[in-house]
């Protein structure tokens, strides 16, 4: 993943591990009752999953959500037995034997994936903790109505003293040799800890679909509690169920917040989810800080070019600064043209484009130097927000698309 310590690479993601636990206590307070859950996934938002996780588990969080199982095993490596981690997206032919082995808990989006869910909990004589994920409007992934129908059956199946006694005793009744040893009856080997869904347009709260799906959210955790409370606690006790479905714009908008937790990634890092609100406007502040260095400063005569395709022309004298940084850091061609950095507290454009390694920055007759530093984004400078505006996509790309190239580097204030 990565590293606390710099390799020498020529862009920095400068990573403000006191901004990213003081937002984690804005949020958390924001939410109460309701659990805060860190979600750390895709590199905690390209903010490097090392220097974040064992950041907030250093300040005492000990919730933590990530997308794969291999972003799971990772987590659990770096952070020990006491953190809970949770992963819910995974195939058909993914190890989850080696999941349960390492006590993570998984999401369940499938009616096939409970009985794989058991079968590796058997294989590895551990007791899978699991979340059910109903669609409840969204789409992506998640039980539809018709599976959430037939999953509930299927956990009543396995919850019923009848299903136990089937996998206890033995299909023929023949007297034995030897007076077996008494066996207490098959332990449980699934326990649902959670519901857990997903809001599609909570960052617009005039949207009826959010209040619809929390409706259907609702419905479902009646239906499993009803399922729970059947079983008579051999799958799980419905007073002690996780039930989380608000992500960060729903944490940022929703009152009161529906769940016991939510899964908050965006905001965690100090970035707004909301186009009519900033990070200042929810009391956040950024986490990571791009910068980079200018290595070369040249005078350019009226009419000179820039970069491949010269798009851009000169249409005066002037003078360039040459930046590393560039499309294979994670930074956005698409911004080429459009873009702005800061350079000793100055903005200045990006011209022609943005290159595979490279861009060019029109400086003009200002104070710069080869060796200044240059902001590309961060609390100083121009806004993860506005690269994604200039690059015609969202903050949250902008932030995740940064690539291992780019060193991240913990830095205290």
């Amino acid at each position: 993943m990565t590293s606390t310590d710099s390799t020498g690479a020529l862009v920095k993601a400068e990573i403000d591990v006191a901004a990213l636990r003081a937002n984690a206590a804005v949020l958390a307070e924001r939410l109460a009752p309701a659990r805060l859950k860190c979600v750390v996934k895709a590199n905690a938002y390209g903010h490097g999953i090392d220097i974040v996780a064992r950041g907030l588990f250093a300040a005492g969080w000990r919730d933590f959500c990530v997308a794969t199982i291999s972003e799971a095993l990772h987590l659990r490596e770096s952070l020990g037995e006491e953190a809970t981690i949770t992963a819910w997206l995974y195939g058909p032919s993914t190890d989850l034997e080696a999941a349960l082995a390492a006590r993570i808990e998984l999401g369940v989006s499938t009616v096939d994936s409970i009985d794989r869910i058991r079968d590796a909990a058997r294989s590895t004589n551990t007791v899978a903790r699991v979340h059910l994920k109903v669609d409840t409007g969204l789409g992506r992934n998640g039980l539809a109505p018709a599976d959430w129908a037939t999953a509930l059956e299927k956990l009543r199946v396995l919850g019923s003293d009848t299903e136990s006694a089937a996998d206890a005793e033995p299909a023929v009744d023949v007297e034995p040799a030897v007076e077996p040893a008494v066996e207490p009856a098959v332990e449980p080997s699934l326990e649902i800890v959670g519901l857990m869904s997903h809001y599609a347009v909570a960052d617009e709260p005039e949207r009826v679909e959010t209040s619809q799906q929390t409706q259907v959210f609702d419905s479902a955790h009646r239906e499993l509690t009803a399922v729970l409370d059947g079983a008579q606690g051999r799958l799980g006790e419905s007073e002690r169920l996780e039930v989380h479905i608000a992500n960060s714009p729903a944490a940022l908008t929703l009152s009161p917040l529906p769940g016991t937790s939510a899964r908050v990634g965006l905001s965690l890092y100090g970035l707004s989810p909301l186009e009519d609100k900033d990070a200042h406007d929810l009391g956040l502040v950024p986490v990571m800080r791009l910068v980079s260095h200018v290595v070369n400063l040249k005078d350019i005569p009226s009419g000179h070019g820039a970069s491949y395709g010269l798009t851009f022309t000169a249409r005066t004298d002037t003078r360039f600064a040459l930046v590393p940084g560039g499309y294979g850091d994670g930074i956005a061609r698409t911004a080429s043209n459009r873009a702005e950095v800061s350079i000793r507290g100055t903005r200045y454009p990006v011209v022609g484009r943005i290159a595979m390694d490279q861009m060019i920055v029109e400086v003009g007759a200002g104070e710069v130097a080869i060796g200044d530093e240059v902001v590309i984004f961060g609390p100083d400078g121009p806004s993860a927000a506005e690269w994604g505006a200039w690059a015609d996509t969202i903050n949250y790309e902008i932030v995740t698309r940064i690539s291992d190239r780019v060193d991240r580097v913990e830095v205290s204030k």
